[in-house]
């Protein structure tokens, strides 16, 4: 069973659109921003009436194209995929993308081909693909490169070609982060993580998935959000996470009902369902799967989605024992998976129904379907599938009494398994098969072992049915050699199987209790051949550092009958206090009552303690791993009662806590290999501009070089406007004088004119010597003047008398004196707003204003971040004395995705800091950047979605006004009171939020208020 869940490559954020109107060219641009947010949202056909009109409104023969690209994309969303090709099919023909851009042109024919891929025409979308890419050739631009290859690696991965996709995606990769276009690079993780899911990579899925919900941050970008957690749920199944799972997939079928797409939200349902059944409320899952066929079928039922829930209802139904309703799910399941032509629902609709047959006992019938699958399995090289139909393979043979086929079976189980968290399921049901082909071969102790180990690994995996399952053999193991013990697990499993309604196994759990009056013949192992199972046991158990703990908590409880086991592990902030790694007891509440009494006691009052309690403590000292306690009550010295050596397991058990940290330190997925700064061409260091708008003004600093003209340079704060003015200082002749900063907010502004002109003594109270003012101390070399625009009005007529005789009078004499010095000046203000609001002289502006020069924000010469972080890492890292610095390029997706209000300057602190806290061999993950860097997804705050239903009584009209006034509320909570981009993400005006906000009586600065 998989989590099915289908990547669709679209977009996501929200806004509403009202009519068009006629406009300037220059709002096109907005125009299709407008519908692109919509399609983010998954608001498709709002954005496609407001592409249609802006079509039929525009003259612009790029803008159309760049409409109906994304008016294809709007009808693929609705399933209109005929429609959604006959969008931009006219631009099949050259001569109609004559007239287009090079980035409009390459957009058309990507669309063109993923329209094909779309309809099935999968060899035509390949073609049309690769020969645009041959027309782009390797020094095409990173935005076509990467669009280019995205598409191509969303087709590969469409025919289950998923190693040529991944490598597509990868080089898609590479060029988007150049462009910092984050709903590319978003896309991009998306695809390549649910390609690792359907590889098996589930660990590196959710890396994936987890950067992509990076990259999206605290955009309302619910639609792709919704895609993101419904395959972030498939990944968690396959590692039988189901509590990550469901939380995962309320968020998801929350964010997809607040679109309009109703075939998302059937997904969301599906696999809610699936992680339900892990989990044993089954009642739900069959309410949320019931929910999701409802939907998938008032989409379309010939969907891929309706064989897949009717999979997972086929797989319920056989675990109640409903087998006639199962094989009805199931064989609809298959013939409308063969109907659609995807091999890997039919191979899932195989193998569940040959568990069915298992189920029913015809095992021959099982062993067809299950070699039906193998086959399905190997031809797209799934390896997940493999293993699955290789285990239903070993466990029908051994139904028809074919043992040595199922040995053979689960070998190559064990042979392709890794001991990886990710494959602990597999590891757990061959375990429980090779129990019972042991029980077959009479080999009572061994059995004993698979079945205990089954149990570790489902109890650790929250799986319910399994575990009892394993304790329902572990139970009839038992039967003859420990009554009591067979008691135990046989009562456990009845338990559980009453709570899931299993009735099948109710009835032989009930029976299996009732034959325990027979007598009792003891058939013990020897301890050498025990030690070598339980040894075998604990080395395979090193999956995980739970697992093996846990696994030697359940060998030391069956073997010596304790009271209860507990191991402590020591907390990392506070080395005298515990925390429970695993425990076996005969109450539940032992454990934690035994953790918060020791953390209770001092050393002395320990020992006391364990004296009057009857408890043994044993010392875990792994090399490479935190210390671990053992408590082990009644007492028990160095030998178990069995006569078996306790310290040879503890050996191993430390041991593999060794492998377990050595594994999680060698995790790599980082690169050092960042691109070189060019800063040794800049004009100074620091100073780096490769990007066209960065070239574009260097080639304007050099145009100057040989003049002493005014240069006012604009731009926002931290875009590096005082760099700009010393490099246009190092240029020019004045080179070899100095270069004086002078900031005009930085002084009160009754003393600027002091500061700038100078004074003589006694000019004014507090004047006790002469001052020569900054003017007179830049003489012969060049004045920056930063800030210009907040110069003090009455100061301004000096300054430009100043530029215009080139001499100053300071305060208290009588004549003035001619200055040579260069005036550069910058400001982030806007000069013009101010000169007509009459804050800023016109006169000073025109004399200012000679020579021009904009610095542009570093969101829009994003390609320039990795040079600049690079050349800051290198800068810091020899500063502050650190060696080896590495970013990974996770971390750096995100810088290049954030909009830096503070640019280039709030970038170098966001190094500095990091740097500055970092030691040496530090690789820089995302976990490192500041949190405004790395923001979150937006919260959602998501009910039960299969139990929620409006009140008796309500009517539409009033669920509709409860609904609409609920969200209001919580988008005004999620962006604290703003109503612009509340207005946003609701799809309103301001205006229009206002009006409802006052129709419903919402208070923003107490809804505000209550969110903090």
């Amino acid at each position: 069973m998989s989590a099915k869940a289908v990547e669709i490559s679209k977009r996501s954020q929200s806004e509403g659109g009202g009519p068009l109107r006629s406009a300037a060219p220059s709002s096109w641009n907005e125009e299709l921003e407008r519908a692109h947010q919509l399609l983010d949202g998954g608001q498709s056909r709002l954005a496609e009436e407001r592409l249609r009109r802006l079509i039929q409104a525009s003259g612009d023969e790029s803008l159309q194209a760049q409409a109906r690209c994304l008016l294809s994309l709007a009808l693929e969303m609705q399933g209109r995929y005929r429609e959604a090709l006959e969008a931009v099919r006219i631009y099949e023909v050259p001569s109609k993308r004559a007239a287009l851009t090079p980035e409009t042109n390459i957009a058309v024919r990507v669309r063109i081909g993923l329209a094909y891929n779309q309809l099935g025409d999968h060899p035509k979308a390949i073609a049309l693909l690769q020969a645009t890419l041959r027309e782009i050739g390797e020094d095409g631009s990173a935005y076509q490169l990467g669009l280019t290859y995205s598409a191509l690696a969303r087709v590969y991965r469409s025919i289950n070609e998923n190693s040529i996709s991944h490598d597509y995606a990868e080089r898609a990769l590479a060029h988007l982060r150049r462009t910092g276009d984050w709903r590319g690079l978003a896309e991009t993780y998306l695809g390549i993580a649910v390609t690792d899911t359907l590889e098996g990579n589930y660990e590196m899925a959710l890396e994936n998935f987890q950067h992509a919900l990076d990259l999206i941050g605290d955009r309302p970008a619910l639609f792709t959000l919704g895609k993101i957690y419904a395959n972030m749920a498939g990944a968690y199944w396959f590692l039988k996470r189901p509590q990550d799972g469901i939380r995962c997939l309320e968020k998801a079928i929350g964010y997809y009902e607040r679109t309009e797409h109703k075939a998302n939200a059937a997904l969301g349902y599906n696999n809610l369902g699936i992680n339900l059944i892990l989990l044993g409320d089954w009642k739900r899952a069959q309410e949320a799967l019931e929910r999701a066929l409802e939907l998938a079928l008032s989409t379309d039922r010939h969907t891929a989605q309706v064989p897949m829930i009717l999979d997972s209802l086929g797989e319920l139904a056989t675990l109640r024992g409903d087998h006639r309703q199962a094989q009805d799910y199931l064989e609809r399941a298959v013939r409308l998976a063969t109907e659609h032509g995807n091999k890997w629902y039919i191979g899932q609709a195989r193998r569940t129904l040959g568990r069915l047959y298992l189920a029913m006992g015809q095992a021959r019938r099982a062993i067809e379907e299950g070699r039906i699958a193998l086959a399905l399995a190997e031809s797209i090289s799934d390896r997940q599938a493999i293993r699955d139909a290789h285990l239903l393979l070993a466990e029908a043979h051994l139904d028809c009494g074919h043992l040595d086929e199922c040995n053979n079976y689960l070998q190559t189980v064990s042979e392709t398994t890794s001991n990886s968290a990710a494959e602990l399921a597999n590891i757990g049901e061959a375990q429980r098969i090779y129990g019972i082909l042991a029980l077959a071969q009479a080999d009572h102790a061994l059995a004993a072992h698979h079945f205990g180990r089954s149990v570790s690994i489902f109890e650790m995996l929250g799986d319910r049915y399994r575990s009892a399952l394993a304790h329902y053999w572990l139970g009839r193991t038992y039967a003859n050699s420990h009554p009591e013990r067979a008691i135990e697990h046989l009562s456990l499993a009845a338990k559980t199987f009453r709570e899931l309604g299993a009735r099948p196994l109710i009835e032989r759990s009930e029976e299996a209790l009732r034959g325990l009056g027979q007598p009792i013949s003891e058939s013990k192992p020897e301890p050498s051949a025990l030690a070598q199972i339980l040894t075998l046991r604990l080395t395979e158990a090193v999956a995980s550092r739970e697992l093996l703990l846990r696994e030697l908590a359940a060998i030391i409880h069956q073997e010596a009958n304790s009271r209860f086991v507990v191991l402590l592990e020591q907390d990392r902030d506070d080395k005298e206090r515990y925390h429970l790694g695993a425990a076996q007891s005969n109450r539940k509440d032992l454990p934690n009552l035994v953790v918060a009494e020791w953390n209770s006691l001092g050393r002395e009052a320990r020992e006391r303690w364990m004296q009057e309690h009857d408890v043994s403590l044993f010392t875990l000292r792994p090399t490479h791993a935190p210390q671990v306690l053992l408590l082990v009550s009644p007492a028990i010295t160095d030998a178990l009662p069995n006569g078996l050596a306790l310290y040879p397991l503890l050996r191993v058990v430390e041991l593999g806590l060794d492998v377990c940290a050595l594994r999680e330190r060698t995790q790599t997925g980082f690169s050092s290999n960042l691109a070189a700064s060019p800063t040794d061409q800049s004009l100074m260091p620091g100073f780096i501009h490769s990007s066209p708008a960065m070239m574009r003004l260097i080639e304007e600093v050099h145009k100057i070089r040989s003049s002493d003209v005014t240069v006012l340079i604009t731009g926002e704060s931290g875009t590096g406007k005082e760099l700009v003015a010393r490099a246009i200082h190092q240029l020019s002749s004045r080179r070899t004088k100095v270069f004086i900063p002078f900031n005009c907010t930085a002084v009160p502004k009754e003393l600027a004119e002091a500061y700038l002109f100078g004074y003589r003594r006694g000019a004014f109270t507090g004047a006790i010597a002469d001052s020569p003012g900054v003017i007179r101390t830049a003489a012969g070399g060049t004045l920056f003047l930063d800030e210009v625009g907040d110069l003090p009005l009455d100061v301004q007529p000096k300054l430009l008398r100043f530029l215009q005789e080139g001499e100053i009078q300071p305060l208290g004499d009588q004549r003035p004196t001619k200055i040579d010095v260069r005036i550069i000046a910058a400001t982030n203000t806007d000069l013009e707003r101010l000169v007509a609001e009459g804050r800023f002289r016109e006169d000073l502006y025109y004399r200012l204003n000679v020579i021009r020069l904009c610095v542009p924000p570093l969101r829009e010469r994003r390609s320039e971040i990795p040079a600049i972080v690079t050349y800051y890492l290198n800068h810091y890292s020899s500063r502050f004395g650190r060696r080896d610095i590495q970013i990974t390029p996770q971390a750096m997706d995100l810088l290049m995705v954030y909009d830096w209000p503070g640019n280039v300057r709030q970038l170098c602190n966001e190094i500095q800091r990091i740097v500055a806290r970092a030691e040496d061999g530090t690789i820089i993950t995302p976990d490192h950047l500041s949190p405004e860097v790395r923001r979150k997804a937006i919260p959602l705050q998501t009910a039960n979605p299969t139990i929620s239903a409006p009140t008796p009584g309500m009517t539409l009209a009033d669920a509709l006004t409860t609904l609409e006034k609920r969200m209001i509320v919580d988008a005004l909570r999620r962006h604290r009171g703003n109503i612009s981009r509340t207005a946003r993400e609701l799809g309103l005006t301001r205006r229009g939020l206002y009006l409802k906000m006052e129709r419903y009586g919402l208070d923003v600065e107490r809804i505000a208020a209550h969110d903090a």
